[in-house]
């Protein structure tokens, strides 16, 4: 279930490239699909006010983050996101070196964890502003046992937080990876058939 969950959820954000590189034919048509997948995506939304050290440096490595959509500073100025292999040249340059109005911020790993390194580096620590999609939480099918049976339990169960429309794309994901674990080959095509039919309806 989670597996499926995730897959659904990470292909969003591969629709939403797809759907800003098609030819558009019609304008609205063409706002409208990225419309939906922005709603899809809109439960996913969410923020936090780390603290910038006087290194520079704040952990993004957490569990439930999975993409960053924008960083801003203190006074909700954007900064700008630079790869590791342009800082060098952007900081040796006059033109292009970093200011406190035009901080801009790398990514890399430090002790394995996933860090953000913000340019210049401050002299005091403060706090950003940072926007992210989260990851979907884990579904889970609680029970209690009573008389040697499983019953559910809601209280301790966690429903699949994707949008209602992805019900019968999930279905179709689930059927086809339990057709893999119990070794049922029918069950994988009648899965793997739904989900081509689906995508088919999608990109037309």
């Amino acid at each position: 279930a989670n597996k499926a969950q995730l897959e659904i959820f990470e292909n969003y954000f591969h629709d939403m490239k797809t759907a800003y590189h098609k030819p558009i034919k019609n304008h609205h048509d063409a706002f409208d699909e990225i419309e939906i997948i922005q709603e899809k995506l809109h439960p996913f939304t969410s923020s936090s006010t780390p603290t910038l050290g006087t290194d520079g440096m704040v952990n993004v490595g957490g569990s439930s983050i999975y993409r960053i959509r924008s960083i801003e500073d203190e006074n909700n100025i954007p900064i700008e996101e630079v790869s590791q292999v342009e800082i060098g040249y952007i900081m040796q340059n006059p033109l292009t070196k970093p200011t406190v109005d035009r901080k801009i911020y790398y990514r890399s790993t430090y002790s394995g964890i996933s860090v953000i390194n913000v340019r210049p580096v401050p002299t005091a620590s403060v706090t950003i502003n940072l926007s992210y999609y989260k990851k979907p939480s884990k579904p889970e099918w609680a029970y209690v046992v009573v008389n040697e049976k499983a019953l559910y339990n809601s209280t301790l169960s966690k429903n699949f937080e994707l949008h209602q429309s992805e019900e019968e794309m999930l279905v179709s994901i689930i059927l086809k990876l339990a057709g893999i674990t119990i070794m049922k080959p029918g069950i994988v095509e009648i899965g793997s058939a739904e989900i081509n039919n689906s995508n088919a309806e999608k990109n037309n």
